[in-house]
């Protein structure tokens, strides 16, 4: 297979020999690819710092033989993202995005517009402090690009507009009182300013930060993990990371 030239994000990295790391990048040409990155953990790697998760690359990859893996050369950094790395809430929530991108995609899937969305929002969240509106924006915007598209605006039984109500990943949206029928398991509790607000959010067109007081982006960030945990059938490992942070 020829040298393909990509923009990357790093996703994750794990040891491999004494010398070298897999590596998981989510890659604009070719989706989220598994590539060897050779001599990586020796002192004078050319890879440098380029490899750590977040950073933003240009690299050259390619298939060597029978390997089912694609080999790493030529990689420069196009962004760091370095003030990430230098605050525990947005480590936590922006290791929450990769591994987002890591469990929903397969390899060789190719999205340019996850790509590009999550480019936008590590740009947000390198340079901008509101972390959770930014993890709900994507994250409304990356259900959608998955194909997921949930209501918050009335209940998706009846079309109601209920002033209290439920949420249900399953049934795709909001549910009020008077048709909660039987079993309500992975159904959230979600009064009318949380729904208002995620309906506004899932509507945004960009990368556009939708002000909002505290208690209503708290409740709203952890009904979109909920939201995740109920599509995937767990809590994603980097979740137990911020609620260690939340303490």
């Amino acid at each position: 297979m020829p040298l393909h030239k990509t923009e990357a994000i790093v996703i994750r990295t794990i040891k491999l020999g004494e010398a070298d790391k897999i590596v998981t990048l989510f890659t604009n040409e070719l989706g989220k690819v598994r590539a060897v990155a050779k001599g990586v953990r020796r002192t004078k790697s050319r890879f440098g710092s380029a490899l750590e998760p977040f950073t933003h690359i240009n690299t050259g990859i390619f298939i060597k033989g029978s390997s089912s893996l694609y080999r790493m050369r030529d990689t420069g950094i196009i962004h760091s993202y370095h003030k990430i790395r230098e605050d525990i809430n947005k480590i936590a929530y922006g290791l929450y995005l990769l591994e987002l991108v890591d469990r929903f995609l397969l390899e060789g899937d190719v999205n340019k517009g996850v790509f590009a969305f999550l480019k936008d929002a590590l740009d947000f969240l390198s340079e901008r402090e509101e972390v959770k509106e930014i993890f709900i924006l994507f994250g409304l915007h990356f259900l959608r690009l998955s194909g997921y598209q949930y209501k918050f605006d009335r209940c998706i039984s009846c079309g109601d507009d209920p002033l209290i109500a439920f949420f249900s990943p399953y049934k795709g949206g909001l549910i009020c009182n008077g048709c909660i029928r039987g079993e309500q398991r992975g159904m959230f509790p979600i009064n009318k300013a949380v729904a208002l607000y995620l309906n506004s959010v899932k509507n945004i067109d960009g990368m556009i930060i939708e002000p909002a007081n505290t208690d209503i982006v708290n409740e709203a960030a952890e009904i979109i993990k909920g939201i995740f945990t109920e599509i995937i059938g767990r809590p994603l490992l980097t979740q137990e990371f911020i609620n260690e942070i939340k303490g």
